[in-house]
């Protein structure tokens, strides 16, 4: 009702004017090539076949034909939760997180790409339990969009169900993007697309530079590669230092995963795995547009759906996150554009949602981790257990 305008909000929600440049985008691959050199254009090669999906419609404009095509995968997405959370040994937890987390998020979800990305991704991980070459593949053809979907592969369980989804992941992957690239040049014009991007106002990062400008530093807010950033002293500093961070965090939550135990790798992991690497990477990233909640909301749909997943109160907090993220875009964005201190409060409670969230659930983990680590040095001997009465008479007898 949103994106076709039956119901209006007070402010500019910015959906016409997305898909408009997706339109552009679209007219650039039907002239035969990517969008080299067009700032805004920051997606792997396969990104394309979201923008052409809407195509297939032909019977509406390619801007309602965009909105149908996002409900589609909505519902699609939903019916898949649905069937699921019925099964044995399942729960509906999944159906309701997608259910509350879509629309908190307004009518954005139905106006970005990442609508399609994420349905990819659900449709992977609620296939890699029982079919891995299948959710493997559907992994490398989500990378091929946006390169996050990856991450649910931490997830995978040693021995030969990992090589063989991370087999399938990367052929996928690789044979995408080569079709893509013989048929239209530019292909990996996406890899230079971000270097020099700044800080935009949304981000963790950004969240210092707000309040300081109410006590005399001289940063600006300008646009620039399709988003608002600041520019000004030390904000170009931390713009380049996020990225080393995000690869630092990265190496430590692998290094996390290596340390879990057997036991730890069941149907829900992908998921648990998946939504703690895309927390990290959201914190440290220079960037935090309102879409990528949406990819939370993915992963925890479906890892709620098992009911020993432990994300009952890590989805609570990212569905509160999601509401907080509505006010900030689009309702109040231009008081984020201008500092306000009502946005600076809005902007610290989500990102203090969001933190507490992610510590809840990496500590989930170091437990698994530790107490494996426990029980292996225990059984090595390391760790001597306690004796019965009969072998502490035993010991003594014998000296």
């Amino acid at each position: 009702m949103l994106v076709f305008r039956l119901v209006t909000l007070p402010v500019s929600d910015g959906n016409a004017e997305e898909v408009a440049l997706y339109h552009k985008w679209l007219e650039v691959f039907q002239s035969g090539s990517f969008p080299v050199g067009d700032e805004t254009w920051q997606y792997p090669p396969g990104m394309s076949l979201a923008l052409l999906a809407p195509v297939l419609l032909p019977v509406l404009t390619y801007q309602h034909a965009f909105y149908v095509t996002a409900f589609l995968v909505d519902a699609a997405v939903f019916a898949a939760l649905w069937r699921t959370g019925r099964q044995p040994g399942r729960s509906m937890m999944g159906a309701w997180v997608w259910t509350i987390g879509v629309p908190l998020l307004g009518s954005m979800p139905y106006a970005r790409l990442d609508m399609t990305v994420t349905g990819i991704c659900v449709a992977a991980l609620l296939w890699l339990p029982t079919r891995p070459r299948v959710g493997g593949a559907l992994v490398g053809v989500g990378a091929t969009m946006k390169l996050w979907p990856v991450l649910v592969l931490l997830g995978v369980g040693p021995g030969g169900t990992m090589r063989t989804v991370w087999a399938r992941a990367l052929g996928a992957a690789v044979a995408l993007t080569l079709m893509l690239a013989a048929v239209l040049p530019g292909a990996w014009s996406f890899l230079s697309g971000q270097r020099a991007r700044g800080l935009q106002i949304e981000s963790f990062g950004a969240l210092p530079f707000h309040v300081a400008r109410h006590f005399g530093w001289p940063g600006q807010v300008e646009l620039a590669y399709g988003a608002m950033q600041f520019t000004g002293p030390y904000a170009e500093l931390v713009a380049y230092a996020l990225p080393a961070l995000s690869v630092f965090a990265l190496g430590g939550l692998v290094l996390l995963r290596w340390h879990l135990p057997r036991s730890f790798f069941t149907g829900a992991a992908p998921s648990v795995l998946g939504l703690a690497a895309v927390l990290v990477c959201i914190f440290t990233s220079r960037v935090f547009s309102p879409q990528f909640m949406l990819w939370a909301v993915g992963l925890l749909a479906v890892g709620t759906t098992w009911r020993s997943s432990g994300l009952r109160t890590t989805a609570r907090l990212v569905l509160a996150a999601c509401g907080f993220t509505l006010v900030i875009y689009p309702f109040t964005y231009f008081d984020v554009m201008a500092s306000t201190w009502s946005a600076i409060i809005t902007l610290a409670v989500r990102d203090a949602l969001l933190v507490t969230a992610a510590v809840h659930l990496l500590r989930t983990l170091r437990t698994a981790a530790r107490a494996a680590g426990d029980q292996s040095a225990e059984a090595s001997g390391l760790v001597p257990r306690p004796q019965s009465a009969e072998e502490t008479d035993e010991v003594v007898a014998t000296r």
